[in-house]
């Protein structure tokens, strides 16, 4: 990511905020969380040496540029241990959805020939059998620091 002055004063709050040195960051969409429905959600995830955090933005569009409206937005956040991570896999964003509302239990790998049409999902299972699932803009960081 390029850095300005107004993300460097960003990325300096998220460094005093987390307590430790952000290791990894890249622009993200998170899709959901298994059998707890879509997300899908644009934001940043980045990763301390221990801790990995999602956050969103307010999405906007010029609509609501020029009739001056005010959507209702909640700022979504959420964070988990490194520890926790058993596995960190490619997956098709098809099986990720399926995955996501429940219908399948396992998310599919993404196969060799729809890798290059289509961006990889990243599944990241948990200790608690939960898995999350999010398009990583810059993965090569992430898969390393996690190294499973």
């Amino acid at each position: 990511m390029k850095e300005t002055d107004e993300s460097v004063k960003f990325w300096e709050q998220k460094t005093i905020e987390a307590g430790k040195e952000i290791l990894f960051k890249s622009f993200s969409r998170f899709i959901g969380t298994r059998n707890e429905g879509m997300k899908n959600l644009t934001g940043l995830l980045y990763a301390t040496e221990d801790n990995i955090y999602f956050e969103d933005f307010e999405k906007s569009s010029m609509f609501d540029f020029l009739m001056k409206k005010k959507r209702d937005y909640e700022k979504f956040m959420m964070d988990f241990p490194l520890s926790e991570i058993t596995e960190m896999r490619r997956v098709s964003e098809s099986s990720a959805e399926t995955c996501i509302n429940g219908s399948i239990k396992e998310a599919k790998p993404q196969g060799k020939i729809m890798g290059f049409f289509n961006p990889p999902i990243w599944e990241i299972k948990l200790q608690s059998e939960n898995s999350l699932f999010f398009e990583l803009f810059e993965p090569d960081g992430l898969v390393k620091l996690v190294g499973k």
